[in-house]
């Protein structure tokens, strides 16, 4: 799952009884009441509401006195029941009141006022993947089998320089351009098999995901948002967020065990095939690098570490208290900041150390790889279009790549725009 502009919400809100602002009850209740899941998690509970992908932190008296009002108890009997948890008298009407503040009596998906709603599209091919099949894809054998293959990969990696990719290994035809091009698209299929996974892993959990195309930072990416997933158990969340890499990992074993096997004459590959294998597993290895260097991108590592240290909303915590080191915050920032969980503040004062440790790693596979192809692409490209021929084979192929980088990058900005127009409409969480 999951940066500069978020991508997607990792983090429930959280709702404490004493900041709450009385408001007149909802006549939806009753019905929204029903839809409302309460699961644990850790020192406090959650308050979700899946068809409306809206999870609420709350403590304990907060969700006894939800569950009192689901077993049927009237709110003075909920308020009683949550005073006596909370060891102090509490507002039940408050709290209500704050509840529906928060959205979480708001009407189902299905049928959103004016200006609101959360758009789902089912994708049958997927969706028709019951959760038993799902699930034999991350069952005890599945991850034996996921366990070997990251161990393969380390192995091969460590006693093999031969076998260990470089950024020439992305021309793998004779003509450098048409190597590019041809390998965009198989890039672009690793990546959907990535998300796939990821959706697979909720499946097997019961968890739906919305599959789409967004950015992380400067980087176009596909996304898989698995927001209801806060609604399980944090042991039963690993699954999902490792599911990608497991992908990678396993077609990267694949890869290099292919490779391996014709250069101990097992296996006969064409020259070409061989040199194929080598772009796949740069791109592979590069991927899963990035899962755990771009942190500061709530990348799949980052969703990893914030599930095993319990935390809620790490990455805005650590973003804010980095700022306040730093500069300085606004008011609103600050008051940001106080509101997010004493556990989540302490955890980012020293989180922003593996934020850094990947800013330098990426920067270290900018100048490993991105910038010596960025060069040798850019000497084969320039000379085609400095020197037009207009019949020649090159030239197109050059138009071809500047055509790809480009629309690449304007597709940032329209993303941008669309998912801010999308989160303002409510389409969007």
């Amino acid at each position: 799952m999951r940066p500069g502009a978020p991508p997607r919400r990792d983090a429930p809100t959280t709702i404490w009884m004493e900041q709450l602002v009385t408001e007149p009850t909802d006549a939806g209740q009753a019905a929204a009441l029903a839809r409302v899941v309460v699961s644990h998690d850790g020192g406090e509970y959650l308050l979700g509401r899946p068809d409306l992908g809206l999870y609420l932190v709350v403590p304990e008296p907060g969700a006894v006195f939800v569950t009192t009002l689901q077993a049927g108890g009237s709110v003075p009997e909920a308020t009683t029941r949550a005073s006596q948890v909370a060891g102090a008298e509490v507002d039940g009407e408050d709290f209500l009141a704050g509840l529906g503040a928060a959205g979480l009596w708001d009407p189902p998906a299905g049928a959103p006022p004016a200006g609101r709603g959360r758009r789902s599209r089912e994708i049958r091919w997927i969706e028709g993947v019951s959760p038993a099949a799902a699930r034999r894809l991350f069952g005890p054998l599945a991850w034996i089998g996921y366990g070997l293959a990251t161990v393969a990969v380390t192995g091969l990696l460590a006693v093999r320089p031969d076998l260990r990719p470089s950024y020439e290994h992305v021309w793998w035809l004779p003509d450098p351009v048409l190597s590019v091009l041809l390998l965009v698209p198989l890039q672009l299929t690793l990546a959907a098999g990535h998300e796939a996974w990821h959706w697979l892993a909720g499946r097997a959990v019961g968890v739906p995901a919305i599959f789409r195309v967004s950015y992380r930072g400067v980087f176009l990416v596909f996304e898989t948002d698995l927001t209801q997933i806060v609604a399980t158990p944090r042991r039963q969340r690993y699954g999902a967020f490792l599911a990608g890499m497991c992908f990678d990992v396993t077609v990267l074993a694949a890869t290099l065990g292919a490779r391996l096997a014709h250069r101990a004459d097992l296996l006969v590959l064409p020259g070409w095939v061989d040199r194929l294998l080598a772009a796949v597993a740069l791109t592979l290895l590069l991927g899963i690098v990035w899962q755990w260097a771009a942190l500061f991108l709530r990348s799949d590592g980052y969703a990893v570490l914030a599930n095993a240290l319990r935390c809620h909303d790490l990455w805005r915590a650590n973003w804010l208290t980095s700022k306040h080191r730093l500069w300085r915050l606004s008011e609103a920032e600050a008051a940001e900041l106080a509101a997010i969980s004493g556990h989540d503040r302490r955890v980012a004062g020293w989180f922003g150390l593996l934020f850094l440790a990947g800013l330098v790693v990426m920067g270290w596979l900018v100048v490993t790889f991105g910038i010596p192809f960025t060069v040798g692409m850019l000497g084969w490209v320039w000379h085609s279009l400095v020197h037009p021929s207009i019949g020649s084979v090159a030239f197109w192929e050059s138009v071809a790549v500047v055509a790809l980088v480009v629309g690449q990058y304007a597709a940032l900005p329209v993303l941008a725009w669309r998912e801010g127009r999308l989160r303002r409409a409510g389409a969007l969480r």
